[in-house]
């Protein structure tokens, strides 16, 4: 790419897009597949484990010099699946997730460090309107010519204010929640 530099201001704005589109091209970004791959949670409800899981997910994660550089992903707490319709239509409502004035749960990094396969990922994950600062642990590999990206992690459901009201007894349900992921990455076209 050849540039041709001006005096001033101009020449600084010529330089500052060069180097950040040399940064962007350098960027091999992959999106989130949900095609066998998962969203779920665990929690306790009165002693016992409750799990369920998101239908529908994705987003993109990128990468530099062969490394996670970047992580921007989502997910769609309408297609919440606890088991019973009752239940999902439960976790929809104001006091879980609020889907009609919340439609996405996001995850977006701030940092990545790896070593290997494995990575350590630092942003914000925001869930009905509450963003809180998290580090999310999870692993990149191939897996015959799909790269696969698969972890988990735990939130304190009442920091996001998922079960209010009557479920904010945590002798109830259980204040913390796993979560675990598995995702196939593909080419962005």
């Amino acid at each position: 790419m050849k540039i041709v530099m001006a005096k001033g201001l101009g020449s600084l704005v010529l330089l500052w897009a060069a180097v950040g589109t040399a940064s962007a091209a350098g960027e091999d970004c992959y999106a989130v597949d949900t095609a066998g791959g998962a969203v779920t949670f665990r929690v306790m409800q009165a002693g016992n484990p409750f799990s369920g899981g998101f239908r529908r997910f994705g987003g993109t994660v990128c990468f530099a010099q062969g490394r996670v550089a970047r992580i921007d992903v989502w997910l769609d707490p309408a297609s919440v699946d606890g088991g019973l319709p009752e239940i999902d239509t439960a976790l929809k409502d104001k006091e879980f997730f609020a889907v009609r004035e919340y439609p996405r749960v996001s995850f977006a990094s701030t940092t990545v460090q790896s070593s290997g396969d494995l990575h350590t990922a630092r942003g914000a994950l925001e869930i009905k309107g509450q963003r809180r600062d998290v580090e999310i642990a999870f692993r990149s590999q191939r897996e015959g010519a799909r790269q696969i990206a698969s972890g988990s992690f735990t939130l304190q459901r009442l920091q996001y204010g998922i079960g209010t009201g009557e479920w904010a007894n945590t002798a109830w349900l259980g204040a913390e929640v796993k979560v675990e992921f598995k995702a196939a990455l593909v080419a962005k076209k």
